[in-house]
């Protein structure tokens, strides 16, 4: 869920969205596990390979092997670092709703003056409350999803990436 669309549209539509975005997330750990696996066969075959003679271990791809790891890592460090920040916001504006819900309600209900106003204030900020907390805590479910998402990402793209550069080398 990017920021533009957060805290917009209907709470059904929105939550439908962030599962949308878990799933997407899920498959692409698959996916990942499978282009991990592919990718360790094609360097052990490597590395097998290059102990008949050791020049090969000279092979770019050694080196590949440690570096994208680093610039991944940097990389979803990065997402997480920006992600950990609207989380944050979403955590507070949750909590802050919820606060202000009761503190409303405690105001409202000490100003009644019989059982009807009473039942109105309550049904009135009750209503204001679930609602202001529906969109809160919908914000913190978005904002969680797009941190397991952005964290991901990276690892995600450099693994599938050396599966297909690999198996085409090997082709």
């Amino acid at each position: 869920m990017t920021k533009q669309n957060a805290g917009n549209g209907h709470p059904t539509d929105r939550l439908l969205a962030v599962a949308g975005q878990f799933t997407k997330t899920g498959l692409r750990g698959s996916e990942m596990g499978v282009a991990a696996a592919q990718t360790i066969g094609y360097r052990t075959a490597m590395m097998t390979a290059a102990l008949s003679n050791p020049i090969d271990f000279a092979n770019p791809e050694f080196i590949r092997m440690g570096s994208e790891k680093v610039e991944a890592a940097v990389e979803a460090f990065h997402a997480v670092a920006t992600g950990i920040g609207e989380f944050g916001q979403a955590w507070v504006t949750m909590l802050t709703k919820q606060t202000q819900a009761a503190a409303a309600t405690i105001g409202g209900l000490a100003t009644c003056k019989n059982p009807i106003e009473i039942v109105d204030v309550q049904q009135r900020l009750l209503t204001e409350a679930v609602d202001a907390g529906i969109h809160a805590n919908l914000r913190l479910i978005e904002a969680t999803a797009a941190l397991a998402a952005a964290s991901m990402n990276p690892a995600y793209r450099k693994v599938r990436a050396n599966a297909r550069r690999l198996a085409r080398e090997q082709a």
